[in-house]
């Protein structure tokens, strides 16, 4: 289970740390998820990474940001018993499959699930083609597409971080910490009462994202500012619990 659920937890037993762990098929680019969001993480905050990615990104150790919370971003074994072998470690689990293999997500959702873990998809390789069948998709919530670019491929085959210009992967750490998005006041009343650890309001762009993180502040909450992809808004304030 999260130890940042979405829901009620106890100030006490509280934690900021916050691991992730990216499964999937062989073959179907879960070193590049895990590094695309591991180098985009230690731009901001500490972040440790294991695994494939581990050899790519450098370890991050320099002050975080606003809200405070360390990562970790695990690169897991191919296949569904590294779901297994990593579930007392994780609080969120991100499948990483294709366009061409989203029948392989099944298997790892219901094993996340049976342990409680928080799941969501990372579909690696796409191409606008694919968008109308991703819609017909019956699972769990689409996190984040990385499309299917020889730069990366072969950056990631060089032992480079790729470098994905426009683009970021923070939609993942967003539905890491709190998928569900409210209006401000509706947010900040949740951390008062204590009826949510995390909270999600959108924004449209830094500018409205500014004066929204100091009124968390003002309040008595930790506030940050997370870029995302949508083309409706630009990004996300999340804030927590202290």
């Amino acid at each position: 289970m999260s130890t940042i659920p979405t829901d009620t937890v106890p100030p006490e037993t509280a934690t900021p740390n916050h691991r992730i762990g990216f499964v999937g098929d062989s073959g179907v680019g879960k070193t590049t998820a895990s590094t695309l969001l591991a180098a985009r993480l230690g731009e901001r905050t500490s972040v440790t990474t294991t695994g494939e990615a581990a050899h790519i990104v450098d370890q991050s150790d320099h002050e975080d940001d606003a809200l405070g919370i360390e990562w970790a971003v695990e690169d897991c074994d191919s296949g569904v018993d590294a779901v297994d072998r990593r579930a007392g470690h994780l609080d969120t689990v991100f499948i990483v499959a294709t366009p061409d293999t989203l029948e392989s997500v099944e298997p790892y959702t219901e094993r996340a699930r049976e342990h409680d873990l928080d799941c969501f998809v990372v579909v690696n390789r796409f191409q606008e083609s694919a968008r109308e069948e991703l819609r017909a998709f019956d699972g769990p919530p689409f996190a984040e597409y990385i499309y299917d670019s020889e730069d990366v491929s072969t950056a990631i085959t060089d032992g480079r971080v790729p470098v994905l210009p426009d683009r970021t992967v923070e939609a993942i750490l967003i539905e890491a910490l709190q998928p569900k998005r409210q209006p401000s006041d509706q947010a900040i009343a949740a951390l008062k009462t204590g009826s949510k650890s995390v909270v999600n309001v959108e924004v449209s762009d830094q500018r409205e994202a500014d004066p929204l993180i100091s009124k968390f502040e003002t309040a008595g909450f930790p506030a940050a500012y997370f870029a995302c992809n949508c083309g409706c808004h630009d990004g996300h304030v999340l804030a927590r619990q202290p």
